[in-house]
């Protein structure tokens, strides 16, 4: 499983960014953890991001965990219904 550690307020402005390593990796291992510890804010763009990240991993036989979800990622997931998509740790990995 690889492991990436995204810090900072992931949005609109550098969602993309944020997520080509993550993307690019899947094609060698459909296994990832994100550690998003260090996450301070999150928006819409980049909770599509995350939705489009575990379904390109389940199609390739794999998933994406989320490992240390910070309060900001734990509120916006649990307000958009969306912290039951994905298996969330509350370790680091």
């Amino acid at each position: 499983m690889r492991i990436f550690r995204l810090r900072g307020v992931i949005d609109h402005n550098n969602v993309r960014d944020t997520f080509a390593l993550p993307s690019h990796a899947l094609a060698r291992e459909p296994r990832l953890a994100l550690d998003l510890s260090a996450v301070t804010g999150i928006d819409t763009a980049a909770l599509a991001a995350l939705v489009k990240l575990m379904a390109e991993a389940r199609r390739l036989g794999g998933e994406v965990r989320l490992t240390a979800a910070s309060k900001a990622v734990r509120s916006a997931l649990e307000l958009t219904r969306l912290d039951g998509l994905f298996p969330i740790s509350a370790q680091t990995a």
